[in-house]
């Protein structure tokens, strides 16, 4: 049977790169992965923790993108371990089961620490969004694993080569589809990050097509929606338990991507 990943997020580690199409070649069985098991003739830890790593990796780093000095005063550091608390109880629970004093517990604190930060609920929660939300936006990946040296079709294939790994990130996500339908901060936080999300992703395509890697007859708009669609239903696939007969192995899943990405080339003239 299948089990739905846990403990897993994307976390954009410093120093270390994206895997390559070069690399492809090691990549593990999916199905490994995600059980935990590992298959003759496959190396395994293909993919590297730039991709994956547990979401404690991300509780001594700064937000990305923030302007924060290299010592964080204790402050700082008690509103991310409020944070990082959020997000667990809201992939774990829910917008509606979660709790301010589990969020205070989870980190250690009492629940004067949260409303001392935030007034509500839904703003401690939105702010816990925004806390993964800007982690996880392509832009914020790319720049901090230093996979911005690639071309476009390259970026795009390398970051679909991962869609099919367990990852809390994106449970996160989720989540927020759900509980957005009845609450308007958290609908508002999650179109804000797809838009953003959108326009990355449609920024890299433009970027290939001015370099003559992408077939400017297509449609940015649509080869983005192509690309967000694909990742946001592997998701909601692989976190609902797929049996194990339904998920192709990573390579299977590799050169679909790949032959994909080859066919937004330009016509050979």
């Amino acid at each position: 049977m299948a089990r739905r990943g846990r403990d897993l997020s994307v976390a954009v580690l410093a120093g270390r790169r994206l895997p390559s199409p070069s690399d492809r070649s090691q990549s593990p069985d999916i199905r490994s992965v995600v059980h935990g098991r590992s298959r003759p003739g496959v190396t395994s830890g293909a993919i590297p923790d730039v991709l994956l790593a547990p979401m404690s990796a991300l509780e001594d780093r700064p937000l990305l993108g923030a302007d924060t000095p290299r010592r964080r005063s204790g402050t700082d550091r008690t509103t991310e371990r409020l944070l990082q608390a959020a997000a667990r109880e809201f992939v774990e629970h829910g917008f509606d089961a979660a709790r301010v004093s589990a969020i205070a517990r989870r980190a250690g604190l009492t629940s004067g620490a949260v409303y001392a930060r935030w007034p509500t609920k839904s703003d401690v929660m939105v702010a816990a969004l925004d806390y993964i939300f800007h982690r996880v936006l392509p832009a914020s990946r790319i720049k901090e694993s230093g996979a911005d040296r690639m071309g476009p079709p390259d970026v795009i294939e390398t970051l679909g080569a991962s869609l099919l790994e367990p990852d809390e990130s994106r449970d996160v996500l989720v989540q927020a589809f759900g509980s957005a339908r009845n609450n308007e901060q958290i609908r508002e936080c999650l179109l804000k990050f797809l838009n953003q999300d959108a326009q990355q992703i449609a920024d890299m395509i433009d970027e290939g097509k001015q370099a003559g890697s992408v077939d400017p007859e297509l449609s940015t708009a649509a080869l983005s929606l192509v690309c967000r669609a694909t990742a946001l239903g592997a998701q909601l696939l692989v976190s609902a338990g797929l049996d194990d007969r339904h998920l192709p192995t990573h390579d299977e899943w590799n050169r679909v991507i790949s032959t994909l990405i080859g066919a937004t080339a330009p016509p050979s003239s």
